[in-house]
């Protein structure tokens, strides 16, 4: 958690976001400046983020755990926010308005902010394996409807509806997009994603052999977003790469139980499980 990120403001002019995080479809490159242009006055468009170069932006951590907009989004936030009151206390006027003039007359101005722990927190001691590993949770349920052929035992998932926590929601779309991924990465789990062993290796090692749910076989999902902002990062939001990831599976094999009246305690449900667990015998 020692993270350091920046917000420069350059000798050009332009206000430039300074991480290591990594854009990998889940929105990074579009949220952090609607966050760090919120706190600065400016449109997003008018705030860059520099390459993730490790000569050049400071260690903000990885891209995972879900920590990215709200770990690294509170650091830019912070020194975004410090960013301007330097600005405006030394020239008296909006950032936005006087950022270029400061810039031109001052030289770039490089703000970074270090992860501090969060308040009410103990930190986590990873030696005594002691205090507070999460400052806050995302809470999540799903809902799913299903089709189990009773003669193949083949399963097919109709409807999921998936509410999830996040704190404050940044950009609706993109966590909108990332819930109906992380379901439909949640039906694989539940129905078809297997890794095989024999020896001690693997069957099905590539995605040519290891099936994945692909549009075919995606359900008709409604995402809700639920807002509960978290008070210990100053934009209010939590992380969403993960949560829908967790309660569809389980949502999934209470369907498939209460269409059948069978349990079944292994995934992927694969049609022999379901058979088996309704008794038929090959």
């Amino acid at each position: 958690m020692g993270s350091v990120a920046a917000v420069e403001l350059g000798a050009d002019g332009v206000v430039r976001i300074l991480v290591a995080n990594t854009e990998i479809g889940q929105g990074t490159h579009t949220v952090l400046p609607m966050l760090v242009g919120e706190a600065l006055g400016l449109p997003a468009a008018a705030v860059e983020i520099a390459p993730q170069d490790t000569s050049r932006v400071p260690d903000s951590g990885p891209t995972v755990a879900s920590r990215t907009v709200m770990v690294v989004g509170g650091l830019v936030v912070t020194a975004a926010r410090r960013l301007r009151r330097t600005v405006e206390e030394a020239t008296g006027r909006p950032f936005a308005d006087s950022a270029a003039a400061y810039a031109a007359a001052h030289g770039p101005l490089r703000i970074d902010e270090r992860f501090q722990p969060y308040p009410g927190t103990e930190p986590f001691d990873d030696r005594t394996y002691t205090g507070d590993a999460y400052p806050a949770y995302g809470w999540a349920a799903a809902v799913a409807e299903v089709e189990v052929d009773l003669d193949t035992g083949e399963v097919r998932v109709r409807t999921v509806v998936s509410a999830d926590d996040a704190g404050r929601i940044v950009h609706p779309v993109l966590a909108e997009g990332q819930v109906e991924g992380g379901t439909l990465q949640a039906v694989g789990y539940a129905t078809i994603e297997e890794i095989r062993l024999r020896d001690g290796r693997y069957l099905n090692d590539r995605m040519a052999t290891y099936l994945i749910p692909t549009s075919v076989d995606a359900p008709r999902i409604t995402a809700i977003l639920v807002e509960a902002p978290y008070a210990g990062v100053p934009h209010g939001a939590k992380g969403i790469g993960e949560l829908p990831m967790d309660v569809v599976a389980p949502a999934i094999v209470d369907a498939i139980h209460d269409a059948t009246g069978a349990w079944i305690d292994e995934l992927p449900a694969t049609p022999e499980r379901i058979l088996a667990a309704l008794g038929v015998t090959a």
